[in-house]
């Protein structure tokens, strides 16, 4: 049966997902989220809310065999329900998540709108409140919210009515549709008198960074309504396992030829992947460092230098490429995730969309080299190709040599 996608959300990384073109019915509470995605090309988008069960009904009736959820982090029972109806219906779930974004100390951070709102009550100042519509109504608890809390909203008629149902005035209802940059957000701080800011941790996209820097540059206290911790795929993850899945073509990669002579690479795992992999980087001219407590044979003699011992996140200090190649998942996953936490090209040998750089195909003869492809969707393509080519590629190099030498001396 062929596979087909169904994809959750109005969010930028829908819409990443959304542009790449593969077939897929995408869902969306609001206008405002269709909106969102307006720009990908042939899209079927389903405006409205839906519970389970309508999930459910709209999985069998199209045949749905993996479900997206892109939704916003802080729409949990959103996810919940696409949870279950894909435990209904046996579709797979994929979930896409959003990073979270460091905050500075001094932030305050709760569990919900309703305690910010405590905190608010307890005071005198006043706030601009980023926290959306849609929990407003705990903020009508604050004594003079009236006049001290200022809610930034998106323009829309049903939203900006709800404000006004809720007691909030004209003067105090800030009706706008961001991207907000630190510049416009200091300047709403400024003409509404806030010294506190109250957002939820939307990551990059929600603009988080700009309302952190917004909140330093005019010494605003930052209260953070906090997000409960879930696992999930990049929307860069995701549409690599998507593609892979849904057979869908993509781009060819760019192979980015850099000098790793006498550069340190380290390689976490000593099997067999773990063995071509330093054989390809001592080729190159890497100090190829191993780290295991274990190592099968073929390594002796190769002029690499041993850790027989259990990985640590020391052990990738001074690296200018790790390699996790270990036998377990949990740990290459860990080491994928601290390399690009700290900016070191990582390559993950049993999870493509964890890396950060795929490890190349590579065929070479002396200092010519030639980096073979399948876009991290067809291994066993790439092997093929490059098999293919290194029964010429010597070949070839020496003809064209060759041939360069005899026009060189005429």
């Amino acid at each position: 049966m062929k596979e087909k996608l169904l994809l959750f959300g109005g969010t930028t990384e829908a819409r990443e997902i959304a542009e790449s073109g593969l077939p897929m019915i995408c869902c969306v509470a609001t206008e405002y989220g269709a909106e969102v995605l307006h720009d990908a090309p042939g899209l079927d988008v389903r405006t409205g809310r839906m519970d389970a069960a309508e999930m459910a009904s709209l999985m069998r009736a199209e045949k749905i065999t993996v479900a997206a959820d892109a939704t916003h982090p802080y729409a949990r029972a959103v996810t919940a329900e696409i949870k279950k109806a894909c435990a209904e219906t046996g579709a797979d779930y994929m979930r896409i998540a959003r990073e979270r974004t460091p905050l500075p100390g001094d932030a305050v951070v709760v569990e919900s709108c309703a305690e910010a709102a405590k905190l608010l009550d307890k005071c005198e100042e006043r706030a601009l409140i980023a926290t959306g519509s849609k929990e407003l109504d705990v903020f009508t608890k604050v004594h003079d919210y009236r006049e001290r809390l200022f809610p930034r909203v998106l323009p829309s008629k049903e939203v900006i009515e709800r404000c006004a149902s809720l007691g909030f005035g004209p003067g105090q209802i800030i009706a706008m549709r961001g991207p907000f940059s630190k510049t416009m957000n200091a300047e709403l701080l400024r003409m509404t008198g806030a010294t506190v800011l109250v957002t939820k941790d939307g990551g990059a996209a929600g603009g988080m960074p700009e309302k952190i820097e917004a909140a330093c540059e005019t010494g605003a206290r930052l209260i953070v309504v906090g997000r409960a911790d879930e696992e999930g795929y990049t929307a860069r993850e995701a549409l690599l396992l998507l593609r892979r899945r849904l057979g869908a073509p993509r781009p060819p990669l760019f192979p980015m030829l850099t000098d790793i002579e006498k550069r340190k690479a380290v390689i976490a795992g000593g099997g067999a992947v773990a063995l071509r992999r330093a054989r390809t980087l001592a080729k190159c001219g890497a100090e190829v460092h191993i780290v295991a407590p274990d190592f099968a044979g073929g390594f002796d003699g190769e002029g690499f230098i041993f850790h027989r011992k259990k990985w640590e996140t020391s052990d990738g200090a001074g690296a200018f490429i790790i390699i996790a190649a270990t036998d377990d998942r949990a740990l290459n996953a860990q080491i994928g995730a601290e390399a690009k936490a700290a900016g070191v090209h990582v390559s993950v040998a049993d999870a493509a969309e964890e890396c950060s750089f795929y490890f190349p195909s590579l065929v070479t003869e002396g200092e010519t080299a030639v980096s073979v492809s399948a876009g991290a969707l067809s291994p066993r393509l790439t092997r093929r190709l490059a098999g293919r080519l290194r029964e010429v590629w010597p070949a070839w190099v020496a003809e064209e040599k060759s041939k360069l030498e005899e026009e060189g001396s005429k």
